[in-house]
């Protein structure tokens, strides 16, 4: 049986319109889920009692687009555009990855979101470079213990002399991925609902570059493997191909609530509206989209259309999985565009802390279609919580708690993370995790890629990301 527990006196920012903040106030945790949320509640002996005096509990937060085998190339991209992003990662290191890097990459990759109050992720896994990749990033991703969809990504990375990636079948049965990931589905995700901790979802191949008619196919071929999310890049500021992919799709009426586009900054009005109407999630990487020509993050605006507006951190290749730096660079950037459009000094605050912190929790549960289940301290949710210790020099004293969350706190401050009603951080250190054992793991694993990369074909490699990014901008 889970264990049961209270956190008893904390500052509770439950992002629930319902109950609001609260302070001096206990949280009650049973069987993984939340029971109540009140000052002063009764339990019984059998709860496991947490102190949340100098505390901030928040509703864990929702990263909706992560290339999450990527972890071993970390700061690897930190100076990179996307046209460089393509060739290197893309290109070279992807094909370099066996099955074993794939699930340590995604292993270590969702035991830093944890680490840093992330506790559900949308994994677009376009490292399938075989079927036991598939089966490998599966893992990764169950064996952390983080909730999530592992969307299947049907993008092929390119079969040079000594890669990890089947020439043979890529030439012979090029959608053989498609196949595959009915057997995932199958074998993995036999039950693939709301209340499953990791569900099954479906990346299509680059949805601005492939022919239109591929990527509706794709589109139904995930919708029949039921799906639970279909992620695609869309809308790529600079690389915006003016497909109208968006448009397109809406005037087939193959739109839907299952529909997650990440970055998105060059949807046009109609569009929007689209993706109103048809209950479609956003997806915006403010650090990856404002360093690497993908416009400016589209959210506040998307916001303004009605639509579910959502954050992600994209690649960690570039940076950390950290939602609090997400939700910053997002709001100051906004800031920033809202004054310049003012003239004279501005005499108002246009974009508050709140808004920002919402994309983050329930905007994302929305954009999965989970806002019933995740995204708020609400009894009968699931007991997906962090605890924030307002005890170091950035948090003393707190008297905005929401404003501490955006602005000051981050990966260090929190003491406590739940997922699903289980604790998988407590006093800072991740549990059940020999951090050594698996950091000596990840780093021989980065080694081998490494070592592998240098038989890459680059000047071949570097033609064909040209080709790709043409294909990108192919206005």
């Amino acid at each position: 049986m889970a264990a049961k527990y209270i956190i008893k006196n904390a500052t509770v920012v439950s992002m629930d319109e319902n109950i609001g903040n609260v302070s001096n106030c206990d949280v009650l945790i049973e069987n993984g889920i939340i029971k109540a949320v009140a000052p002063g509640l009764p339990h019984s002996s059998d709860h496991i009692i947490i102190d949340g005096t100098d505390a901030i509990i928040s509703p864990g937060f929702i990263d909706t687009h992560r290339h999450t085998w990527q972890t071993q190339l970390r700061t690897l991209c930190t100076d990179f555009v996307l046209a460089d992003y393509l060739l290197t990662l893309r290109h070279i290191y992807g094909s370099c990855y066996s099955p074993h890097d794939a699930y340590i990459g995604n292993y270590c990759g969702a035991l830093e979101s944890i680490d840093n109050e992330i506790t559900y992720l949308v994994d677009h896994s376009h490292i399938m470079n075989t079927p036991e990749h598939a089966d490998a990033a599966v893992k990764g991703l169950k064996d952390a213990r983080i909730r999530g969809t592992f969307c299947y990504g049907f993008y092929p990375n390119p079969a040079w002399e000594g890669s990890n990636t089947d020439k043979t079948r890529e030439e012979t049965t090029p959608e053989w991925r498609l196949e595959d990931a009915k057997r995932v589905r199958q074998m993995h995700f036999p039950s693939n609902g709301p209340q499953e901790l990791l569900r099954f979802g479906v990346a299509p191949a680059e949805a601005e570059v492939v022919p239109f008619d591929q990527l509706v196919h794709e589109i139904e071929v995930a919708r029949s493997l039921g799906a639970a999310v279909i992620t695609a890049h869309v809308a790529l500021g600079k690389y915006d191909s003016g497909h109208f992919t968006t448009r397109q799709l809406d005037r087939r009426g193959l739109l839907g609530p299952d529909l997650l586009w990440s970055h998105a900054n060059s949807l046009q009005d109609d569009e929007l509206q689209a993706v109103q109407r048809n209950g479609m999630g956003l997806s915006t990487t403010p650090d990856i989209e404002m360093q690497m020509g993908g416009g400016h993050p589209i959210a506040f605006k998307a916001r303004e259309f009605g639509c579910s507006a959502a954050l992600g951190v994209d690649i960690c290749s570039n940076c950390p999985a950290d939602m609090f730096q997400q939700m910053r660079l997002l709001l100051q950037a906004q800031r920033c565009v809202d004054q310049e459009k003012v003239s004279g000094p501005p005499l108002r605050m246009t974009r508050k802390c709140a808004e920002v912190l919402e994309m983050a929790t329930m905007g994302g549960a929305r954009a999965v279609g989970l806002e019933k289940y995740i995204g708020s301290i609400t009894p009968g949710k699931r007991a997906d919580v962090l605890i924030v210790r307002c005890d170091s020099t950035r948090l003393v004293p707190v008297l905005d708690p929401v404003g501490a969350l955006v602005l000051y706190a981050n990966g260090s401050d929190i003491d406590t993370v739940f997922v699903n009603g289980e604790i998988v951080k407590s006093q800072g250190k991740l549990t059940n995790v020999d951090w050594p054992k698996v950091r000596a793991e990840l780093r021989a694993s980065v080694a081998s890629i490494l070592d592998l990369s240098n038989k890459a074909p680059v000047q071949d490699l570097d033609a064909a990301r040209d080709a790709m990014v043409l294909a990108f901008a192919a206005k």
